[in-house]
């Protein structure tokens, strides 16, 4: 499985290793993470997991490009990009935003702590990317509206976001 994630706070390598030990059930040893910027010669390129985190800027302040591989996937452990990103969520507490199958490329599926409670809630996001003013300069990236308030994104309006694409929805909203 290969996960796409924008997340809301910066974690450090390890609050990474471990919530992603956490999600997919395997131990932390199984989990190989590491920044875009590090030198990929030392990666243990037989982990289960593999992650590799970038900064970004905006809204959201990391990217995370994660590959789970099919023989780690533990009994209960997430099968898709939906779930996974529930757990890391309810694990992590920080909003994930993660691609959604539409045709709008501004869409993305947001799951987020709820507020008070140890729910996760799942929700549309509209993210914008701004045009970078260089190649050496990365965009910075606007959640501008939700479907669902969440305390991540105080500022993005709070309004419908059309047809929701179901093929990449979690079939179950809360965790």
């Amino acid at each position: 499985m290969l996960c796409n994630f924008l997340i809301s706070q910066r974690l450090e390598p390890s609050e990474l290793v471990a919530a992603l030990a956490y999600a997919t059930g395997v131990r932390p040893g199984q989990v190989d993470v590491c920044a875009e910027v590090d030198s990929q010669d030392a990666r243990d390129w037989e982990a289960f997991v593999l992650c590799t985190h970038h900064r970004v800027r905006g809204d959201v302040v990391m990217s995370l490009d994660i590959q789970v591989q099919p023989a780690s996937a533990a009994y209960g452990a997430p099968e898709t990009e939906a779930e996974l990103a529930v757990a890391f969520a309810a694990r992590t507490g920080v909003a994930v935003l993660y691609p959604d199958a539409g045709v709008d490329p501004e869409t993305y599926w947001l799951a987020a702590p709820a507020g008070g409670s140890p729910d996760t809630v799942v929700t549309r996001a509209r993210l914008a990317a701004s045009d970078a003013a260089s190649a050496d300069e990365r965009p910075v990236y606007t959640v501008s509206a939700v479907e669902r308030a969440v305390a991540a994104f105080p500022g993005a309006e709070v309004r419908p976001l059309g047809e929701p694409a179901v093929l990449n929805a979690p079939s179950d909203t809360t965790q």
